[in-house]
Formats: C-alpha cells, structure tokens, sequence
C-alpha cells in the first residue's frame, strides 16, 4: 500500500530530489514510498524528522492501530 502521506509531503519534488536530500539510494526511497518495504527503524526516524512528523505519523495511520 503506498504511503500517502510521504507522497503528500514530498508535494511536487521528485522521489529523485528527495533520496538525494536525506542521502538514501533513490530506489530504497521509492520502494518504502510505494508500501514495497518498510525501512529500518534508524531510516524511519530519519524519514520523520526529514518530513518533521513522528514515526507513527508517517508510517501509521489509526485505521492500523485499530485492528
């Protein structure tokens, strides 16, 4: 499942523009955008603080606590 609110807060840049800016390959960038992987947690926290919002902010959401 793609991760809308990183496709949100990355706006207009590219996914390109955005791995080169936090320094990640840009294909690990694109597979955690698209739900095809889940980054590590020091890359997760790197992403949030990036996008200045939580972990759970960026990667959860409530629909997925409520289960």
């Amino acid at each position: 499942m793609k991760n809308q609110k990183m496709i949100t807060l990355r706006g207009d840049r590219s996914l390109r523009e955005i791995s080169e800016e936090i320094g990640i390959p840009y294909s690990t960038y694109a597979m955690i955008e698209t739900g095809r992987r889940f980054p590590r947690k020091d890359l997760a926290m790197k992403l949030a603080r990036f996008y200045n919002v939580t972990v759970d902010e960026l990667f959860f959401t409530l629909n997925d606590r409520a289960s």
